[in-house]
């Protein structure tokens, strides 16, 4: 049986300072299996982003950082690689996109030259030319209608729409086998965010891509995934089947998120945070219904 592209296993992380040890991750276990789609919800400072960051290896070279479990890529774990083996595997067999595009994109440098230096890490030897072209070929598969202008411009005199979709072109360049989306649109308008959204739907189809999806927007997650965990203080406390979890919520987390009604609160989801007895609320788990393999 193929291994599934991620899989991580009891991961716990925690920020050590001066003024003492704070864990932030209790033990994260989840998986995505080959071609599918998998959301990691929950409200902000659940947990959400260091987990994905962890998938990368981006947490793991900070000094205040502690981590342990087991974080495995197509059956090989990360851990025991070394820095400069998970830096390869960044950006081609593993790619991600941030959530604000105009600062994940260097604005020392041209579009054209940010292309080449991430073409480069699959293809050492790859000249300007072919370069361009590639990358030419995959703007035109994200709907940008003038792609030399984009290749010969700096992020800042792009829109935060179209730098959002060069963000994905690069991401999904060296066709890689898992993408990890980090709140990606948050910082576009509505109009622009869902035209961004679908596009990324389609192309990850496309190029038949596993994804790692992290949101808060739960009516994006329903559309566009196939599975979905919900976190609360680092904690997974509901898994299974999208559709499932929509309409069988089990645990009172999920819920709750589930019934807001989008708008700004003093404590995020009303009323969670003066209820310590979810913190210790068992993880629920939805079994398959056979939809899929």
């Amino acid at each position: 049986m193929n291994a599934p592209t991620l899989d991580i296993r009891d991961l716990r992380l925690s920020f050590a300072g001066y003024s003492g040890t704070v864990d932030v991750l209790h033990g994260i276990s989840l998986t995505v299996r080959r071609e599918e789609r998998v959301a990691l919800v929950g409200e902000s400072g659940s947990g959400k982003s260091v987990t994905a960051r962890s998938v990368l290896g981006l947490m793991q070279s900070l000094q205040e950082t502690r981590i342990s479990g087991d974080i495995l890529f197509e059956g090989t774990d990360l851990g025991s690689m070394k820095e400069s083996e998970r830096r390869r595997l960044r950006g081609t067999r593993m790619s991600m996109i941030f959530q604000d595009p105009v600062s994940s994109l260097n604005p020392v440098f041209r579009i054209g030259v940010l292309f080449r230096e991430v073409l480069a890490r699959s293809n050492p030897g790859i000249s300007a030319r072919e370069a361009r072209e590639r990358a030419t070929a995959v703007l035109s598969e994200v709907s940008i209608r003038e792609p030399d202008r984009v290749l010969d411009s700096y992020p800042f005199q792009l829109s935060g729409g179209m730098n959002q979709r060069v963000m994905i072109a690069m991401a999904l360049v060296n066709e890689p086998a898992l993408l990890v989306a980090d709140e990606p649109g948050t910082a576009l308008d509505v109009t622009v965010q869902d035209q961004t959204l679908r596009l990324m739907h389609r192309l990850v189809l496309e190029h038949r891509t596993s994804v790692l999806f992290i949101s808060h927007n739960l009516g994006i997650v329903r559309e566009f995934t196939d599975r979905l965990y919900v976190i609360y203080r680092g904690r997974i406390v509901e898994e299974g089947p999208t559709q499932a979890v929509f309409q069988s919520p089990g645990h009172p987390y999920t819920r709750a998120l589930l019934a807001a009604v989008p708008r700004i609160t003093r404590n995020g989801i009303p009323e969670f945070d003066a209820d310590p007895a979810l913190f210790d609320a068992p993880r629920i788990v939805h079994e398959p219904t056979g939809d899929r393999p």
